[in-house]
């Protein structure tokens, strides 16, 4: 008789386990960001002095992209790309600055709420004031449009409207604090010994409506970031349903310092090197304590960490590096917007391997919400394409083109032309750039020529025509999107 109970109960288990249709379980979601970091600014894209040991084991143990793009050459309308899925030009964010997410957007916060996700922001935000009244970032006009992340989807969160110095981060100071040569990597060099005295930072970090920290957050800004995201993630671990955890750091935007432990580690480099290495490595630590986090949960096998920058090196100083690649932050070449990214996902992803798949902010949205098998009604039309399922199975080309629009800043004006505008766009191998505001365009084959130093549209002109009615049209539909006739 026990023989029988053991068989059935064998077979109960078996067949109870793995029945067809058995749904597998949610992965949880971090999606981590750097602030202005360059292609050529972690070790394994090939930078000689800055140390990313716990990148570098990410890399190695997961997918490393060749080619991975933010959606802008500035911050927030590529942070609005990750959160929707949708070029910002379409819901008028053009640049990084005064502008709010509007309330029809959906977040994928929100999408991933409908499956029953915990969510949180931990960092820089930057996509809509946090404040109705007071205006942090000194804009003439008043507080940024109103549109936090506790209206956007986010349960909890620890966020600033915009950049933060990185290293106590609710003072900056152009000389000595606390060491006799403390100081920030700005575009003017300050001499050892200076003193120019100091001041309260603009922002704050807030918890919620009416709700920021009001005492100063001591020691390295990826650490305070860090640290609130873990405490989140922890919590969250011991519920059954899954978490979106977005941690967007604010390193190394300037004004960028490093602690002397961090600083330690460059002693061949000057004052300002050492800050701007630093920083690096001092996020690349909050790296790894989140990895470390995620083994001593015993929850790493299914969590899906994804890390990349919002846009290319700045150019406010010449510490940072583009990996060799054409242009920096604020262009549309390839060094203002293609930007180190890592994928790490152990339950799919076994054997690491260096993707040639190009890849973009704006397919988070449409991907997450395709590994969740989440469809949302009145979905306003996207950019972004799914991508895990050609990713995994390493394919190195996508159906669906990438493009790109953002203004000229001025410093890249020319006095004689005028550009107003600056476009793009990629198919897989080849990329159609806007010259004087469209007037004329580039086109380079990227596999041939990443540096962008050989135009070959005058012998591609039936392929460049071609890209141009496809740039054409898509410009057309976002300039639909942006009188709001996406929103049901």
């Amino acid at each position: 008789m026990m023989e029988l109970i053991e068989i059935a109960l064998i077979l109960f288990l078996f067949f109870g386990c793995n029945r067809p249709g058995k749904k597998e379980k949610l992965p949880n979601i971090i999606l981590v960001m750097a602030d202005d970091l360059g292609y050529g600014d972690v070790a394994c894209y090939g930078n000689p002095t800055v140390k990313t040991p716990c990148l570098d084991e990410m890399a190695n143990v997961g997918i490393r992209f060749e080619r991975f793009y933010a959606a802008s050459p500035v911050c927030s309308p590529t942070r609005g790309s990750c959160l929707t899925g949708r070029h910002a030009y379409r819901y008028n964010m053009p640049w990084a600055g005064r502008y709010g997410l509007p309330a029809g957007e959906i977040t994928i916060a929100e999408a991933l709420k409908t499956k029953g996700y915990s969510t949180g922001h931990f960092g820089k935000w930057h996509v809509g004031g946090l404040s109705k009244t007071i205006n942090q970032s000194e804009f003439p006009g008043g507080p940024s449009p109103y549109s936090p992340p506790w209206e956007n989807g986010f349960d909890e969160c620890f966020s600033t409207e915009s950049m933060m110095p990185t290293y106590n981060s609710y003072y900056q100071v152009g000389g000595d604090f606390g060491t006799e040569d403390y100081c920030f990597v700005q575009n003017q060099p300050v001499e050892k010994g200076q003193k120019t005295g100091g001041f309260r930072w603009k922002d704050f970090y807030w918890t919620g409506e009416n709700e920021y920290m009001e005492e100063m957050p001591e020691g390295d800004d990826s650490k305070v970031i860090m640290d609130k995201a873990l405490d989140f993630i922890e919590r969250k671990s011991t519920e059954a349903n899954p978490f979106l955890s977005v941690i967007w750091f604010h390193t190394p935007h300037t004004p960028v310092a490093a602690g002397n432990e961090q600083r330690a580690k460059y002693p061949g480099q000057d004052m300002q090197g050492q800050h701007w290495f630093g920083a690096i490595s001092a996020m690349d630590e909050q790296i790894g304590e989140l990895r470390k986090k995620l083994r001593e949960l015993q929850i790493e096998e299914n969590t899906i960490v994804w890390f990349c920058s919002d846009n290319g090196p700045s150019y406010v100083h010449n510490y940072n590096s583009s990996g060799g690649l054409r242009g920096k932050k604020a262009e549309l070449y390839e060094g203002g917007v293609r930007v180190p990214a890592i994928l790490e996902w152990p339950k799919k992803i076994t054997n690491p391997f260096t993707s040639k798949l190009p890849v973009s902010t704006s397919d988070f949205y449409p991907t997450l919400l395709a590994v969740c098998g989440i469809e949302m009604e009145n979905q306003p039309v996207l950019d972004g394409a799914e991508i895990m399922e050609p990713l995994l199975s390493k394919q190195e080309e996508r159906e669906t083109s990438i493009r790109f629009q953002s203004p000229v800043p001025n410093r890249l004006k020319k006095q004689e032309t005028q550009d107003v505008e600056q476009f793009s766009i990629i198919k897989n191998n080849f990329k159609l750039i806007s010259i004087n505001s469209g007037e004329s365009f580039q086109l380079y084959n990227l596999n041939d020529d990443p540096s962008e130093s050989n135009d070959i549209f005058a012998e591609n002109k039936k392929l460049a025509e071609t890209m141009i009615f496809k740039l054409k049209e898509w410009q057309a539909s976002c300039k639909n999107s942006a009188l709001g006739k996406d929103y049901k």
